[in-house]
C-alpha cells in the first residue's frame, strides 16, 4: 500500500474533490506507481459495492450523528482541564473511516466465485412428454443422479440442444467446470448453424458458473452484462450491479 496518499485523499480524489496541487501530484504518481492505480481501482469498486451493499447509509447516518453531537457540545473554558478537544474529534473521525474500511475489508474477504453463483437456480426439465417417452438419461438428470447422466452420455450417438444440455448441467453439478463449457457451448453453435434460439438464455445463464469455475472472471463478466442488459432475457433479474462489481474485486483478487 502507498505511503505517500491517505484513504481520505484517495477516495476524495475519486469523488473530485481533491485539491488541485494534490490532484496533480496524485496524477503524476500513478504514472510511475502500478499499485497505487491498482489500489485506486480497487478503492473505487469497493465504494460503489458499498453504497449497493447498503453499507454507506450506515456509514453516513454514524457520520451525521457524530456531526450533531459534536455541534452540541459547549466546551467551558478550565484552567485545569486537559481535555483535548481537537484530539477527540479526530479519533472520532477515525473511528468512522475504519468503519467504512472495515466494511471494504469484509467485502473483499467474502468476495469468492461461489458469492456470485451460491444462489443460482437449477434447471427443471419442462413436462412435455410422457413417462414412457422419457429417456433413461433425462431421468436420471430429474432424479439428480448427476453421474448416471455422465454416464449415460456415454452410449449417446446423436446429441440434441436438449442433450447438451443436460450433459453439460450434469458437469456443472460435478464440479466440471470444462466439460460443462463445452457442451453448452455446442447449444450456441447449432444454433448458429440453425439460426435457432433454443436454450440460448439457459446457456448464458449456466455458463457464468462454468466459467467461475475456470477462473474465467472476463468471460463470467461478459455472459452477466449480455443478461443484465436484455430486460427479456430469463435470468434478467438474477444478476445485478453488484455481481459485475464482485467480478472486478475477484479480478483484483487474482
Amino acid at each position: 500500500m502507498n505511503k505517500n496518499y491517505t484513504l481520505e485523499e484517495l477516495e476524495t480524489f475519486l469523488s473530485g474533490e481533491l485539491s488541485a496541487e494534490r490532484k496533480t501530484q496524485l496524477e503524476e504518481s500513478i504514472k510511475t506507481e502500478p499499485e497505487l492505480l491498482k489500489e485506486l481501482s480497487a478503492l473505487q469498486i469497493s465504494l460503489e459495492a458499498v453504497e449497493l451493499a447498503g453499507w454507506k447509509t450506515i456509514i453516513a447516518e454514524s457520520q451525521k450523528e457524530f456531526i450533531s453531537e459534536r455541534a452540541k457540545i459547549q466546551i467551558k473554558p478550565n484552567r485545569t482541564s486537559q481535555f483535548n478537544i481537537g484530539t477527540w474529534i479526530g479519533r472520532i473521525a477515525a473511528s468512522i473511516t475504519l468503519l467504512l474500511v472495515g466494511a471494504l475489508a469484509v467485502l473483499f474477504f467474502t468476495t469468492s466465485p461461489e458469492s456470485i453463483t451460491s444462489n443460482q437456480v437449477g434447471f427443471s426439465l419442462p413436462v412435455m412428454r410422457s413417462a414412457d417417452q422419457i429417456s433413461s438419461l433425462e431421468s436420471a438428470y430429474q432424479k439428480g443422479d448427476y453421474e448416471e447422466v455422465l454416464e449415460l452420455a456415454k452410449g449417446v450417438n446423436s446429441y440434441d440442444s436438449r442433450t447438451y444440455l443436460l450433459v453439460g448441467l450434469a458437469n456443472l453439478e460435478t464440479n466440471l467446470g470444462l466439460a460443462a463449457e463445452e457442451f453448452l457451448t455446442q447449444i450456441e453453435e447449432e444454433n448458429r448453424r440453425t439460426s435457432n434460439l433454443e436454450f440460448a438464455d439457459q446457456v448464458d445463464y449456466y455458463l457464468v458458473k462454468a466459467y467461475l469455475m475456470q477462473g474465467k472472471i472476463t468471460e463470467a463478466e461478459e455472459r452477466i452484462e449480455k443478461i443484465t442488459e436484455d430486460p427479456n432475457h430469463t435470468y434478467h433479474s438474477n444478476f445485478g450491479r453488484l455481481d459485475l462489481i464482485k467480478l472486478q474485486i475477484l479480478k483484483i483478487k487474482n
